[in-house]
């Protein structure tokens, strides 16, 4: 979910392939991602994950511009890709809880959600 806030500036047409490399343990920012020469990122600092164990980690990216939103169902996806939009963000947090009320004979519950 944190790649969906980094931001990227440049021209570009079309779908580029990109990735992300990183050795453990450590943190990974958006410094680690190797751009084609066309595209920037406005804050390198931005945090994506951190690795707690001695490990290499890989991943592969493919950036392209486009406006709106794009539906894509997980079902077309079976060679591990992982599609995330970085428009499309309309919950940042959620929170619930549960209240009982009532007396011994009927309880009841009821379900707050704070969105």
């Amino acid at each position: 979910m944190n790649l969906k806030e980094i931001v990227l500036g440049g021209n570009l047409y079309g779908t580029r392939n990109t990735f992300i490399c990183a050795k453990g343990p450590g943190y990974v920012t958006a410094q680690d991602i190797i751009l084609p020469p066309s595209v920037e990122i406005v804050d390198n600092t931005q945090h994506v994950a951190g690795l707690t164990e001695p490990i290499d980690l890989c991943i592969g990216l493919q950036i392209e511009r486009n406006r709106g939103y794009g539906i894509k169902t997980p079902k077309n996806f079976h060679d591990g890709s992982y599609p995330i939009d970085a428009i499309f963000m309309p919950v940042r947090n959620a929170n619930h809880s549960i209240h009982c009320y009532g007396n011994d004979n009927e309880k009841q519950e009821i379900l707050f959600l704070e969105i």
